[in-house]
C-alpha cells in the first residue's frame, strides 16, 4: 500500500561537493565539534566561587544558579584556597581555549560563504545551537521535514537540488517519553520551554494560529512542535507542552516510524556560515514517512509530489553514499507487518 515506487535511476538529486567544499567543510565540522566541547567545559565554571565572611570567619562559598543559590565548601584554609586557585586558573583556560575556537568558527564562516557551502537558513542553524545549548536536541527534540534533508546532504557529502529544500517553516519532533529537566533551565526556559528558546533566537517568535502549536517571526519563518498521536486518541497521561507557558505539541499520525528509528546526528551550515548540529530521524524512515505522506488522499497535491520527490531523493542518498544505512531485510524491520505486507513484502525497491 505504501510502496515506495521505483526510483528512476537518471534522475539527479543532489550534485557532489568539490574537493575544496568537502575539505572545508571537514575542517569546519572538526573545529566546531572542539568548540562544542569547550563550550562545555567552560560550562563547568558558570556559577563561580567566592569568599565570604561568616561570624568573623571566611568561607569558600559556590554559586550555584542565578536565583541566587550558594553551597560552603569550608571555611578557608589551604585546601581551600587551592579549590580556588584551580577554579580561577581552570576558568581563564576554558574561556580562552572557548574564545579561540569561536574565532576560528567565524573565519571558517566567511571561507563557506565564499565557497557556497552556506545552505541551512540561519534561523534554523541559530535556533538548533540554542537547543543544543539547552540539552533538548536529541534528547527531548529532533528535526523532522525537509530541513532534516540538510543533515543527510552533510553526512553524504552532497547537496540535494534547492527546489525540494525550499520552505519556510522548521517542524520539531518532541519525543514526550524523554524525560524533561526543565528544573536544571533557566527561569525563563523552564516557564515558556521552547518558545522561551525561540525568543532568544528571535525576540519576534509569537504563539500564532488555532492549536498553539506554532510560533512565528516577524519575517514569516515559523516553528511547529509534533508529537506522536496518542495510541488510543484518548489515552490520558503525556503532557502537551514541555512547559506551562509554551506551545501545544499537535498530534500527527504514524510519526512513531520516525520515533522508533535510530537518530542520525550531523553538523549543517547555515547561511551566515555558521555551523550548528542537527538531529533527525534515520534516513531510511524519513523516506518512507515521507512517501506515505504523499499517499494520502486528504493531502495537498503540491505537497503530495514535493513529498515523494524527497522520498526519492532521500534513497538515491542511501544508495550512492550511504551503503552503511543497508536497505535490507533488517532495515525493514523499522516498519510495520502492514506496511511490508501491503508493498509486496518490500518496503524499499531494492
Amino acid at each position: 500500500m505504501y510502496e515506495i515506487s521505483r526510483i528512476e535511476r537518471k534522475a539527479v538529486y543532489f550534485s557532489e561537493l568539490s574537493n575544496n567544499q568537502q575539505r572545508l567543510s571537514i575542517d569546519i565540522r572538526q573545529t566546531y565539534e572542539a568548540y562544542r566541547e569547550a563550550r562545555r567545559n567552560a560550562a563547568k565554571y558558570a556559577g563561580g566561587l567566592s569568599w565570604k565572611t561568616v561570624g568573623g570567619r571566611e568561607y569558600l562559598i559556590k554559586i550555584l544558579n542565578r536565583s541566587g543559590g550558594t553551597r560552603s565548601l569550608g571555611p578557608r584554609s589551604g585546601e581551600t584556597e587551592a579549590i580556588h586557585a584551580e577554579f580561577v586558573a581552570g576558568k581563564a583556560r576554558a574561556k580562552e581555549r572557548e574564545a579561540a575556537l569561536g574565532q576560528s568558527l567565524r573565519e571558517f564562516a566567511g571561507m563557506a560563504r565564499g565557497i557556497h557551502l552556506n545552505r541551512v537558513p540561519a534561523v534554523v542553524t541559530a535556533t538548533l545551537r540554542k537547543l543544543d545549548e539547552y540539552h533538548l536536541l536529541g534528547r527531548n527534540l529532533m528535526v523532522i521535514g525537509t530541513n532534516a534533508m540538510y543533515g543527510y546532504e552533510a553526512v553524504g557529502g552532497v547537496m540535494f537540488d534547492a527546489g525540494l529544500l525550499a520552505t519556510t517553516d522548521m517542524d520539531l519532533l518532541w519525543d514526550a517519553r524523554s524525560r524533561l529537566k526543565l528544573g536544571q533551565l533557566d527561569d525563563e526556559v523552564a516557564e515558556a520551554g521552547l518558545l522561551a528558546i525561540l525568543r532568544k533566537v528571535d525576540r519576534s517568535f509569537e504563539a500564532v494560529g488555532k492549536g498553539g502549536f506554532r510560533a512565528a517571526n516577524k519575517d514569516g519563518f515559523h516553528v511547529d512542535l509534533v508529537k506522536q498521536t496518542p495510541n488510543p486518541p484518548w489515552k490520558q497521561g503525556e503532557p502537551e507542552q514541555i512547559a506551562a507557558g509554551d506551545l501545544t505539541a499537535s498530534w500527527l499520525p504514524n510519526i512513531k516510524w520516525l520515533l522508533a528509528s535510530e537518530k542520525l546526528q550531523s553538523i549543517v551550515i547555515g547561511q551566515d556560515g555558521l555551523p550548528a548540529p542537527m538531529v533527525s530521524p534515520d534516513p531510511r524512515a524519513f523516506a518512507i514517512y515521507k512517501h506515505w505522506l504523499g499517499e494520502q488522499a486528504d493531502r495537498e497535491p503540491g505537497k503530495k509530489q514535493r513529498d515523494k520527490q524527497q522520498a526519492e531523493a532521500t534513497i538515491a542518498l542511501l544508495r550512492e553514499k550511504l551503503p552503511h544505512l543497508a536497505l535490507d531485510e533488517r532495515a525493514q524491520q523499522m516498519f510495520p507487518k502492514a506496511l511490508r505486507t501491503g508493498s509486496g513484502g518490500q518496503v524499499f525497491d531494492l
